[in-house]
């Protein structure tokens, strides 16, 4: 079964030696404790009650009726079934930020959220967002964004009941998901002290397998060639109910080819030849003297 976003606590190097230990099958909370803490020797009450305080909020980690602790099912991995494609809900998100550093502390001024099922559009989320921090005039240019349209704007966290929701148990996708990933996952685990983790799915990506014979697979380029209308470009709204359409279209190749499952469709992604590694192109390069999305 296809994996949707889930937001769980923040990775910890605790958390990591008990999946590593769990992948081999489940454990009771001795040894659980002892390989997780470097300790031996705790007695069973204490062992138990550790395991209970560093894992029970964690959805990946399961204890069962006797005590041994294992991995939650979704979190191992294992022979997938087939999906189909217009079984399962996506979140097409786009967001509009101060720059392309997610790193360097830029921060994101709007977001939108297109949800799709069964190849309609049930739901969207947009919003301005203060990014508690300047943007710069070359940016403000591309998007149209100034600090007068954000500065009374929500800040993310006020956004996150509202936004963590609607991406959860959906597959993630974006055109250049990386990025938009990125900043989205990256504010979460701010505004929350959790993380998002799930399956994301790059429209860039698809475009690229699917259609070899185009010279851009830019948002611009696709949605000419299949004739959509972005209303709004560079600002989060328009982008992404373009790249749902896009999306859909590309769903149409696929299910074209015979490919109707999303593992199908997950393995022309994972196994289409390359050309020599590249350097991903940001959505927003530092220069910002040109339009670069992707």
């Amino acid at each position: 079964m296809i994996s949707g976003a889930t937001v769980q606590p923040e990775d910890t190097l605790l958390a990591s030696r008990a999946r590593d230990l769990l992948a081999g099958g489940p454990v009771d909370a001795v040894t659980l404790v002892s390989h997780v803490c470097r300790m031996s020797g705790a007695p069973a009450a204490v062992a138990e009650h550790l395991a209970a305080t560093m894992f029970s909020g964690r959805r990946e980690f399961v204890c069962d009726a006797n005590g041994r602790w294992g991995l939650a099912p979704d979190s191992v991995q294992t022979s997938l079934g087939l999906t189909p494609l217009d079984c399962l809900d996506y979140v097409v998100v786009d967001v509009e930020t101060t720059g392309s550093g997610w790193r360097r502390n830029d921060r994101i001024t709007e977001i939108a959220v297109v949800h799709v099922r069964a190849g309609r559009v049930v739901q969207e989320f947009e919003s301005l967002v203060n990014p508690q921090r300047s943007i710069p005039p070359i940016v403000s240019a591309l998007t149209n964004i100034t600090w007068s349209m954000v500065q009374h704007a929500p800040l993310f966290g006020e956004l996150c009941d509202r936004l963590v929701p609607l991406l959860q148990g959906k597959v993630f996708v974006a055109h250049n998901a990386e990025f938009d990933w990125r900043f989205v996952t990256t504010e979460v685990a701010r505004a929350t002290g959790q993380r998002l983790d799930g399956e994301r799915l790059c429209t860039v990506r698809l475009a690229r397998s699917l259609l070899p014979h185009l010279r851009s697979r830019r948002l611009d380029a696709l949605a000419h060639y299949y004739g959509i209308v972005i209303e709004g470009r560079h600002r989060a709204g328009g982008d992404a109910r373009a790249t749902a359409k896009v999306m859909l279209r590309l769903f149409h190749e696929l299910s074209s080819r015979d490919c109707l499952t999303y593992e199908a469709m997950r393995e022309l992604l994972g196994h289409r030849p390359r050309r020599g590694r590249r350097r991903r192109r940001s959505a927003l390069p530092r220069g910002m003297n040109r339009d670069s999305t992707a």
